[in-house]
């Protein structure tokens, strides 16, 4: 067993930072035409539903400007779709299209693909070792948070 807890944790964030790079998530949203920003944007509003320009703003830390840009690309590829709010019209809410919705699964099958070609040199009682674990580490995050 190692050392310390923190030794762990350290070893965790590593390898949990280096998985997506592993994956190249960067090449496979690159394939369907987007930055990684309008994926992290379309991804947001398929996990959270529907949300202001101004969230988005401060949820990416970009400009508003710099935002409408982008909201302007992923609705002229019908990705998004922006309604004026009924009871202020001064904002605007950035809603998810089933183009958009289909966009990101395509990416997950994507995604999923490469971790297969990844672990097939597993057997599969390592494969199942190793989702368990992955599983479990979840459940324990999952935990923790709920009781902070």
């Amino acid at each position: 067993m190692h050392s310390s807890s923190k030794e762990l944790a350290l070893r965790y964030c590593e390898l949990m930072d280096r998985l997506p790079r592993l994956i190249d998530y960067p090449s496979l949203i690159r394939q369907v035409k987007l930055s990684s920003t309008e994926a992290y944007i379309l991804q947001h509003l398929q996990s959270n539903g529907s949300q202001r320009g101004t969230d988005l703003v401060k949820l990416t830390g970009l400009t508003t400007s710099a935002i409408t840009q982008i909201c302007d690309k992923l609705e002229k590829e019908q990705l998004i779709v922006r309604k004026r709010s009924d009871q202020d019209r001064r904002y605007v809410h950035v809603c998810m299209t089933d183009k958009g919705t289909l966009l990101l699964e395509h990416i997950s099958e994507m995604r999923s693909e490469r971790i297969v070609e990844t672990i097939e040199g597993l057997t599969d009682a390592d494969a199942e070792q190793m989702l368990d674990t992955l599983e479990q580490l979840s459940d324990l995050i999952r935990l923790q948070r709920k009781r902070t």
